[in-house]
């Protein structure tokens, strides 16, 4: 594997999702409504309804924002 396979693999690795049930488990742990979690996110509460029924995914932007904003819940949790 070259420089830039083992880059992208690392990236990926930390830009993965957990399985929808997972989503879902966070944020209800959280207290948290799917409209409280999609403005934290910043898109609309049909957004989060469909990536946690694995639906969809999101991208970009708002793949990175999804993520961070599920690990602060992971870590919360775990604290």
């Amino acid at each position: 594997m070259n420089v830039t396979e083992q880059v992208n693999a690392r990236i990926h690795v930390h830009r993965s999702l957990p399985e929808p049930a997972q989503r879902v488990a966070l944020r209800e742990n959280a207290g948290l409504t799917q409209k409280e979690l999609a403005a934290i996110v910043g898109v609309d509460r049909t957004a989060i309804a469909h990536w946690e029924a694995g639906r969809r995914t999101p991208d970009g932007k708002r793949l990175d924002s999804y993520i961070e904003a599920l690990t602060a819940l992971a870590l919360r949790e775990s604290a």
